[in-house]
């Protein structure tokens, strides 16, 4: 409803529009915020993504990081990745498996990974050699596509993640290293 002032104007009530506006700005918030918050915000779960960057993925108390296929241009593969154990018990990789297929483990030096400790597969830390290799010649995926990779542990149980194939250049190149004969 309008009301008219004396002077013929119309007499319009400047709540409503505040209000109005208010509302509008409220309900537009969300959109306008560029990225959801929260557990499940797409900020936050870019580490578990299969990336260039690897697999993140938590079994029992340990955590693995980093996991990379790296695949030579001859067709042997390798798997790249740490495992940190951040329980109170020592843990052990016991089995590897690339889209079901058995890898060997070509162990460098203890397969124990104790508490508080971590293992690298297939690179070192600056100027240190990897506790282990974990290599394939069976793998038939493409650099760029994905493999489903199994792990076996002695405490914490098995886990099954996906993981990218990369080929052995720029970054990876080096981190395959020949079969055995």
């Amino acid at each position: 409803m309008i009301t008219l002032r004396r002077d013929g104007q119309a007499l319009t009530r400047p709540g409503r529009k505040r209000i109005a506006l208010a509302v509008l700005a409220l309900a537009m918030v969300p959109a306008l915020s560029g990225c959801w918050q929260g557990f499940g915000a797409s900020t936050t779960m870019q580490n578990s993504m299969n990336s260039g960057n690897g697999t993140q993925v938590t079994v029992g108390e340990l955590r693995v990081e980093n996991a990379t296929i790296v695949r030579g241009d001859d067709g042997t593969s390798s798997l790249i990745m740490s495992i940190f154990n951040r329980g109170p018990e020592a843990d052990e990789l016991l089995g590897v498996a690339l889209n079901g297929e058995p890898i060997d483990i070509t162990k460098l030096s203890t397969t124990a990974i104790e508490p508080g400790s971590f293992h690298t597969y297939g690179y070192g830390a600056e100027g240190q050699a990897p506790d282990g290799y974990l290599l394939t010649s069976n793998l038939n995926v493409e650099p760029g596509s994905y493999a489903t990779v199994t792990l076996a542990f002695a405490k914490s149980g098995a886990t099954e993640f996906e993981s990218i194939v990369v080929p052995a250049v720029g970054y990876y190149e080096g981190l395959v290293p020949p079969p055995a004969n």
